[in-house]
């Protein structure tokens, strides 16, 4: 029998978004396939939706953030294979097929990342994924100062460095053993970390371009309230992975970009921002020497260090032709650990 596929979605006043996602997920040609919709505190027609297409309804009762929600997702779910989407994307009827079979084919893959297009297939919106310290046209994002996430097109599935938690297949077992998304991370960048978390344990992320989706980027972030937790996210997310996982010389620079934030919110009256710039930096400093600490025992246990890993994750996409060569890596099978797209924001 196939493994069962459980479809994770989060979701806050998205009912018009889940009319056109739900359909599209339940005629995956790949089954069995079930579908949770976990709700960030809606008000809207969201969970007469959810019910009239037969997906599961978890409501939370506020808006926990994206990581809690998916994690709760995860928690109810019965499948073998998790499937963490976006509610404002629909997918062809090939998508999760594809996605399961390059895990079925490497049973040394986290995740499988699928191919996102503009909602009108126009444009490209999220391809192979790497990291390169230079920026690499127009599909980059910077994801901490001195480093980029560059996107490249592939014929065939390649490892990549992420997988986006908009249309990301995981294994169960994997995840589990990671306890999940980092909950400390409250939108943005959840992909990121987990990836990386993974790696370190030797397991992999492999792009797959025959999967396909399309996405609304940018509709479930409409109000002020919506775009001031992105900001927040992404101002964490940063800080979080500059100390716990890069070169010290990254943090560093991290951190006075962050702060120095502050001048440009000044200079341009963002003054919905200050306040939230000024807490987000104070909390994140209050965790920092957990982060540390954390960051010596996951390099401990994966027997590399933060330049190494680095290093190994720019030689991955450092080749300028679709397929990614493996490389060997002295990381053992499990190790301890004490316990994701983003945009630029500094």
């Amino acid at each position: 029998m196939r493994p069962k596929v459980s479809a994770i979605i989060a979701n806050r006043n998205g009912a018009e978004h889940l009319r056109v996602c739900l359909p599209s997920l339940f005629a995956q040609s790949y089954q069995p396939i079930e579908i949770v919709v976990v709700d960030n505190g809606s008000s809207d027609g969201s969970e007469a939706v959810s019910r009239e297409f037969g997906a599961r309804w978890l409501p939370l009762g506020r808006n926990v953030g994206l990581a809690p929600a998916l994690n709760r997702g995860a928690a109810v779910a019965t499948g073998d294979l998790l499937l963490f989407v976006n509610n404002d994307m629909r997918f062809d009827r090939e998508f999760v097929s594809q996605l399961a079979s390059a895990l079925d084919q490497d049973p040394s893959a986290f995740a499988a990342d699928g191919m996102q297009f503009n909602w009108d297939g126009t444009l490209e919106g999220h391809l192979a994924t790497y990291v390169a310290r230079t920026p690499c046209g127009h599909m980059t994002v910077e994801i901490v100062p001195g480093l980029f996430l560059c996107q490249k097109s592939s014929e065939n599935p390649t490892e990549v460095f992420m997988a986006s938690a908009a249309s990301m297949l995981v294994r169960v077992a994997f995840f589990e053993l990671l306890r999940g998304f980092d909950e400390r991370l409250p939108l943005s960048y959840e992909d990121v970390e987990i990836c990386w978390r993974a790696w370190l344990r030797g397991w992999k992320t492999v792009y797959v371009p025959k999967a396909v989706c399309w996405h609304r980027v940018g509709a479930s972030s409409r109000t002020t309230d919506e775009k001031l937790l992105l900001f927040r996210g992404v101002l964490r997310g940063r800080l979080l992975i500059a100390t716990k996982y890069l070169p010290i010389r990254y943090a560093l620079t991290t951190w006075i970009v962050s702060l120095s934030g502050l001048v440009r919110d000044t200079i341009g009256a963002e003054w919905g921002r200050i306040p939230v710039r000024w807490k987000e930096i104070a909390d994140s400093a209050s965790l920092a020497r957990r982060w540390f600490r954390e960051k010596n025992d996951i390099y401990e246990a994966a027997r590399t260090t933060p330049a190494r890993q680095l290093e190994f994750f720019m030689q991955m996409g450092s080749a300028d032709g679709a397929e990614v060569p493996s490389v060997e890596l002295s990381h053992p099978a499990v190790v301890s650990d004490d316990k994701w797209t983003g945009a630029s924001s500094d």
